[in-house]
């Protein structure tokens, strides 16, 4: 895809999902930066099924950008389970305000996005190398103003994972699918357990620019007291028997 038609694709991807706003002449430039970074990593690294810029634009990039309205100016927050870079590059890019940690357990994968932000010439981003279950349990404990996390695992498990790492009055923001409903229901014993409660939650249907639709949803939840220092339990034990 020639620069000049993945920046009317782009453009018209956000618009369509309501996320205008955020596209730039120097957004649209990064945008098409990563995708190419992205999808030439991807032939060796298996980031993603997805192998084209369309999908890219609308499945991983505008997907992310979803969530950017949920965290306040200035924040410090980790994405736990960046995978690939996503949401944290593209949130990175629409809000350079933003500090965000890039967690992930798989070296190769925090070390591409390493690669991607400095080539980008992105500098509100970290890495974290390492297991969540496990690092939330140092000083990055209570550390964040805020967690997201995307496409990881079962609300109540993610729960588990990324609440400890949030301050208290700190907000968690899950991105979700169609199962929303039933995870957001599953996780009523975690929101007590982890002393969070439910703040907001956006049902809407992510559209790509050949019309096709997914459903998606965002949940945010506000951390009222601080985490109990019994969680994270070790991971063993939170997918045995999930909160």
């Amino acid at each position: 895809m020639e620069k000049a038609e993945f920046f009317d694709v782009c453009s018209r991807v956000f618009s369509q999902n309501g996320l205008g706003g955020y596209i730039s002449d120097g957004v649209l430039e990064k945008l098409h930066a990563l995708c190419v970074i992205f999808l030439d990593a991807n032939k060796t690294m298996n980031l993603t099924a997805l192998r084209e810029e369309r999908q890219v634009i609308a499945y991983h990039f505008a997907d992310s950008v979803a969530a950017a309205a949920n965290f306040s100016d200035g924040a410090r927050m980790i994405d736990v389970g960046s995978g690939g870079g996503f949401p944290t590059l593209p949130l990175a890019i629409v809000r350079p305000d933003l500090e965000i940690t890039a967690l992930d357990a798989t070296a190769k994968k925090t070390a591409f996005i390493a690669r991607a932000a400095k080539e980008l010439g992105i500098y509100n981003v970290k890495i974290a190398t390492g297991r969540a279950e496990e690092l939330a349990n140092t000083a990055m404990r209570e550390s964040f103003d805020a967690a997201t996390a995307r496409a990881v695992a079962e609300l109540r498990v993610l729960m588990e994972w990324c609440v400890p790492f949030i301050k208290k009055d700190g907000v968690f923001v899950a991105l979700k699918g169609k199962r929303a409903d039933e995870e957001l229901s599953a996780a009523k014993g975690a929101m007590r357990a982890l002393s969070c409660e439910l703040i907001d939650y956006d049902r809407s249907t992510l559209i790509d620019d050949r019309g096709e639709k997914s459903e998606r949803a965002t949940l945010v939840f506000s951390k009222y007291a601080h985490t109990d220092k019994i969680y994270p339990r070790k991971n063993a034990a939170i997918m045995k028997k999930p909160l």
